[in-house]
């Protein structure tokens, strides 16, 4: 064989394994571009939001772009919040003692959005008054049995 031809052919392997990286490098580029796209800062409503903050008529709700989330009073301790998924995307977070906060705010909300926030609140109410009146029952029998002991 030819030194030249030998040489050439050196070169076209050389090409094509280059021209490889390259489409694989130019793929990795575009995966990533879409990985950090999606994980862009978002959360409901942030078209109203300054600095992660939504004020609407004196009520404060906070970003939080971790869980795609608005979140109203201290979300810190789960057993006193309320999550509700909201059609529109994303999630509110409520602290239950901030409930009469968010019926000021709830002009703020899409329609969809409300009713969801509105069906939520009405499980949650209901569900705290069968609690309640289970531990009613509780207290009632425990005093008529030690009633009945005396």
């Amino acid at each position: 064989m030819n030194l030249g031809v030998l040489s050439n052919v050196r070169n076209c392997d050389y090409m094509a394994r280059t021209s490889e990286r390259s489409a694989r490098t130019a793929e990795q580029s575009g995966f990533f571009a879409k990985v950090m796209e999606e994980t862009k800062k978002t959360c409901p409503y942030s078209h109203m939001a300054k600095n992660g903050v939504i004020d609407y008529k004196g009520v404060q709700f906070v970003c939080d772009y971790r869980t795609n989330s608005i979140c109203l009073g201290d979300v810190s301790d789960p057993k006193k919040v309320l999550n509700i998924s909201l059609p529109s995307g994303g999630n509110l977070k409520v602290n239950v003692e901030n409930l009469k906060d968010l019926n000021k705010a709830a002009g703020m909300f899409s329609p969809a959005d409300l009713n969801a926030i509105m069906r939520a609140v009405s499980e949650y109410n209901h569900c705290t008054k069968k609690l309640n009146e289970l531990e009613e029952e509780k207290i009632e029998t425990a005093e008529a049995v030690t009633g009945e002991e005396e």
